[in-house]
């Protein structure tokens, strides 16, 4: 295979996950080892069944999930994987009931694929976005300045 052949491969796996999120969880996530280490809360286990514990609270909490994958850039065995989640949160999440309002969550993904599997995976997730969306937090309003004062 070629070097650009392989990059292709290696983002099309890692993209599964990401493209895939409103399928069911065995589709979207059969791209992830089972030995996967999820290195995103430190101090909890790694874990692929923690990984899926997450996920099942997270699509029990959310409807009308659309994702949209936007820039993947890869290097090596590993894939940069800027992408977007878009759904109505129409259940608990964390400990906030159902809202029914519309969350748009940005998120950057890095994943280590290795034999045609994400064997590591890092991500950086806007849920400050998520919260304020649901009501959880208030937006922030920076103060007007007075331009015309001395």
């Amino acid at each position: 295979m070629s070097a650009a052949g392989s990059i292709d491969a290696i983002k099309a796996v890692a993209a599964i996950y990401y493209a895939e999120h409103a399928a069911p969880m065995e589709q979207s996530m059969r791209a992830i080892a089972e030995d996967v280490v999820y290195h995103n809360r430190p101090g909890a286990p790694t874990t692929l069944q923690m990984w899926k514990d997450r996920e099942r609270r997270f699509r029990a909490a959310m409807s009308e999930i659309t994702t949209t994958v936007h820039h993947q850039i890869a290097e090596g065995d590993l894939v940069t994987t800027h992408w977007t989640l878009e759904a109505v949160h129409s259940g608990r999440l964390m400990d906030y009931p159902a809202s029914g309002r519309r969350i748009k969550m940005d998120s950057i993904c890095i994943d280590r694929v290795v034999d045609g599997l994400v064997v590591e995976h890092w991500g950086v997730r806007n849920l400050l976005a998520v919260l304020r969306a649901i009501g959880a937090v208030p937006t922030f309003e920076p103060p007007r300045s007075d331009r015309s004062a001395p």
